[in-house]
């Protein structure tokens, strides 16, 4: 008898067991929780000197710990509500700069690694902006994506804008980034994310090239590119499907990430180690440590965030 209740009791209990799993299965089937971040996560980049950790929603926020705990970021300059931050961008070479532009807030500089901001957008025609990117090679040089009004060029560190381009034809700019790599006519090459794949275009903007894109999942949104300036033939993508990698300059790529959706790579200067790994966050953004390759921080659009000490092979929660 006694044996007949103790097994009566591991019935019940995994009866028990299944019912919360059922239910956790649920409650996640019914969509990721609020972010505590006032907002989808959007943007996310790591401080080389520092190591301070930004991360862009509605409003910017600053971790000191590794993502443990994150603080405001006060005094982003707003033209109108709602905003959003859609790209955050650190100078390499001065990281004490730093730019973010978004949809309310056109672009926005800081010259004291985050603390105050002020507003640049003389040129812009309004303040609906998307994709992002610092010049390889002259950190004054910048980029930054209007929506539905073209790609526009700073040569003064953001004092100024004019129009460059209109982009590719029918699409709108999602990511951007600057190749320190010559295109044989005295520029650099810009890659451009759009929501069907990867194009390219020398900085004289003489028209855009489709990439060969083998491996790419076709006609998904590039949330996201990031290059490594020593190895720029080297190149990752984030998308619905996760990240992707090329190492010729985008004529193939390879899934380096599974399982997380619409990411956004952020690749430190110096190190391009990215690993396969499972990571079940939702529409996560990326970023890799600028000094130690090894160390990867996600974050989900519902506010989770995790760090990868392996460079993705192991994940833990930090929040």
């Amino acid at each position: 008898m006694r044996e007949r209740s103790n097994l009566y009791r591991l019935f019940v209990a995994a009866c028990a067991l299944a019912f919360v799993a059922g239910v956790g299965t649920l409650r996640a089937a019914e969509g990721p929780a609020p972010s505590p971040f006032s907002g989808r996560v959007h943007a996310l980049a790591v401080n080389p000197e520092t190591n301070a950790l930004f991360l862009g929603a509605s409003l910017v926020y600053r971790s000191d710990d590794g993502g443990r705990t994150w603080a405001k970021v006060d005094g982003i300059p707003k033209a109108k509500e709602p905003a959003n931050v859609a790209a955050i961008a650190i100078d390499p070479r001065n990281p004490d700069v730093m730019y973010a532009s978004g949809h309310g807030i056109a672009v926005v500089k800081s010259a004291d690694g985050g603390r105050t901001w002020t507003r640049i957008a003389a040129g812009l025609p309004h303040d609906s902006t998307e994709a992002f990117a610092i010049d390889a090679q002259d950190s004054s040089k910048l980029y930054v994506w209007v929506l539905g009004a073209g790609l526009y060029r700073s040569q003064d560190a953001g004092a100024s804008w004019q129009k460059v381009d209109g982009g590719p034809r029918g699409q709108e700019i999602r990511s951007l980034v600057s190749l320190n790599e010559p295109t044989g006519m005295g520029g650099l090459w810009l890659y451009a994310g759009l929501d069907v794949g990867v194009v390219k275009s020398p900085d004289c903007f003489c028209g855009w090239d489709r990439l060969a894109n083998q491996g790419l999942p076709p006609n998904k949104r590039v949330y996201s590119l990031a290059a490594d300036p020593a190895r720029p033939s080297v190149v990752y993508a984030g998308l619905p499907d996760g990240i992707f990698k090329t190492e010729d300059a985008g004529n193939s790529w390879s899934k380096i990430a599974d399982h997380v959706p619409d990411a956004i790579v952020a690749v430190h200067p110096r190190h391009d180690r990215l690993q396969r790994a499972r990571l079940h966050v939702p529409d996560a953004v990326v970023a890799v440590h600028p000094r130690n390759a090894g160390q990867v921080y996600a974050a989900g659009s519902d506010g989770s965030v995790f760090a990868s000490r392996d460079a993705g092979g192991t994940w833990r929660r930090v929040r």
